[in-house]
């Protein structure tokens, strides 16, 4: 699914800095790629394998750029201060050194330029001690002795650069665009952070800003890839797709095989509805990190006759995404062979229920002996999918009769209504996708429903912390797995649901499901429609602008409303 990418920078061995001399640590510069995330890296190698996200981009620089002053002799017995040594079971912290009565009365005898000198000195010490906690993971440290070294010489911008870097990784995305904001005034010209500030500001949903970010960043570095590519991510987001593919196209210009940019094209070519370009680049995502490769020594199956042959199609992605393509397996089933099917284990109850599954076994479980193979999100292309002939036949999933959990019984006859207002917040792409129980209430009020919650997960204590116990009932922690889901799903009239499982579930099971989408929203809704080619019985409410839900939900409420009164929905 498509969300935002982590830095390549972040998964990269950095390479040894040069060793210090005496007075003054030198260290080896680092080009600053362009990607979200990133991790202290010395010459970082073009990124292995990674998720759909960006790539080299918040990376540290390894040599501060302090501003030329004249030279200035220091005492040697205040250039010869220890250096902070690492305390056990944390970073490297500062221990305090205190000054001697000669000391003080030394300093005090310096002249301004010889205090200056000794201040700068002492700023790249605790940038190198800073670097060398970065790279060990211990971001605490590293942005104390950052700060430091800014307090002693603030006319440092690759110190603010690393800074900013390690904010965004603690999740102070406002205080990194703060200091990529000084670094720049500092040094206007640096590509890198100019990269770095288009990222963190994507995160942060200003992608107008971001974009603007990442074309200055193109306009310093126009032979780079990584800064065609972040600029191309930043316009998918704001719905402008071909100009995306074209920042790609220029990105492959340079690096054809950047796996990160291949895996996005992929994504924006299926938004398009370019199926069969789009699933071909599909595959690339074995080149990122995330998705390494099954090795099987059984072959990768071919799409043809299977003759009595057993096929495994092993589980990947998530639980949305595998509910999705369960619609190939009765198409593979019809090729003659047995079939064998990998799931997580939340999903193994509800698989046992698609046609054609000969087996279903736990992800993590030994398997069975088969002789080919198919990833489950592969299927699309190996069967030759286009727009045109996506399998809608719904349903195609159903709940399992044993032990179907039930609603509580009513003596109303109003309209049974499910929610859903969260994903998992593990997911890349969850800050846009989910919202909170609140978007909701004002479906609450409307006559002639019954709401019922799906929420799992700790959102669900959103109904008792906002006081709406009474007016809606909680029956998604009775839900073990998704057999239980779709028990609940098939006894409701509609599901409402932001991008997560449950609306891919509610489709699958042929249940009328409306969807609230982010703009411009996952690949598979594709652009400007209110309807799925996925799933018939589904209809999308999106945003019309990118972070702002109000009108989305105004409109859901609307049509709900009419849908109960018997009007036709409006054009």
């Amino acid at each position: 699914m498509a969300a935002d990418k982590a830095s390549v920078a972040e998964q990269r061995k950095p390479k040894k800095p040069a060793p210090r001399k005496a007075a003054r640590a030198k260290l080896n510069p680092v080009k600053t790629a362009a990607k979200p995330i990133a991790k202290p890296v010395v010459k970082a190698a073009p990124r292995p394998a990674a998720k759909a996200a960006p790539r080299p981009a918040a990376r540290p620089v390894t040599k501060p750029a302090p501003a030329p002053r004249p030279a200035a002799k220091v005492a040697p017995e205040l250039a010869k201060r220890p250096a902070p040594r690492p305390q056990p079971g944390g970073g490297a912290k500062l221990r305090p050194v205190k000054a001697s009565p000669q000391q003080v009365k030394l300093w005090n005898s310096l002249k301004p330029e010889q205090k200056m000198a000794l201040r700068e000195r002492e700023a790249v010490r605790l940038f190198a001690q800073g670097l060398e906690r970065h790279r060990a993971g211990d971001l605490d440290a590293a942005a104390r002795l950052y700060g430091q070294a800014l307090l002693l010489d603030a006319r440092l911008p690759d110190v603010y650069n690393n800074f900013g870097v390690v904010l965004r990784r603690l999740g102070k995305g406002e205080a990194a665009v703060a200091c990529y904001r000084r670094s720049l005034v500092l040094k206007p010209d640096n590509a890198g952070a100019y990269t770095n500030l288009g990222n963190v500001l994507r995160e942060l949903g200003r992608l107008e800003v971001a974009a603007a970010s990442h074309r200055r960043a193109v306009a310093l570095a126009p032979d780079s890839a990584d800064a065609h590519y972040n600029l191309g991510l930043a316009l998918r987001d704001l719905g402008d797709s071909d100009a995306a593919l074209e920042e790609f196209a220029k990105a492959l210009e340079f690096d054809p095989g950047h796996a990160d940019c291949r895996w996005d094209r992929a994504l924006t070519l299926l938004q398009k509805g370019d199926f069969k370009e789009g699933f071909k680049e599909y595959e690339w995502r074995w080149k990122l990190k995330r998705a390494e490769p099954r090795n099987f020594k059984q072959p990768l199956w071919d799409g043809g006759a299977l003759k009595g042959k057993t096929i495994l199609i092993h589980a990947e992605l998530g639980f949305g995404d595998m509910i999705h393509f369960a619609r190939y397996i009765p198409m593979v089933k019809a090729k003659g062979g047995n079939v064998v099917v990998e799931v997580a284990q939340p999903l193994a109850r509800l698989f046992s229920t698609v046609p054609g599954v000969g087996q279903v076994v736990n992800q993590g479980a030994q398997l069975p002996r088969f002789d080919v193979y198919a990833p489950m999100m592969s299927l699309a292309r190996i069967l030759g999918t286009t727009l045109e002939t996506i399998p809608a036949n719904v349903p195609y999933l159903k709940a399992p009769e044993a032990h179907a959990p039930q609603l509580p019984a009513t003596m109303s006859r109003a309209r049974k209504v499910g929610i859903v207002w969260a994903g998992r917040a593990a997911h890349q792409n969850d800050a846009r996708r989910s919202v909170t129980f609140t978007n909701f209430v004002e479906l609450l009020g409307l006559p002639q429903t019954t709401v019922y919650s799906l929420q799992q997960g700790p959102a669900a204590d959103q109904i008792a912390a906002s006081g709406c116990q009474a007016f809606v009932l909680d029956i998604g922690r009775r839900m073990r797995d998704f057999a239980d889901t779709a028990a609940v799903i098939e006894q409701l009239d509609l599901v409402i649901s932001v991008d997560t499982a449950v609306a891919h579930l509610a489709g699958a099971l042929g249940k009328p499901v409306w969807v609230m989408l982010p703009y411009p929203g996952d690949w598979r809704w594709m652009l400007g429609r209110d309807d799925s080619p996925w799933y018939p019985t589904m209809r999308l409410f999106r945003q019309q602008r990118p972070g702002v839900w109000d009108p989305a939900f105004e409109r859901a409420r609307k049509a709900l409303h009419d849908d109960i009164l018997g009007r036709e929905p409006k054009t």
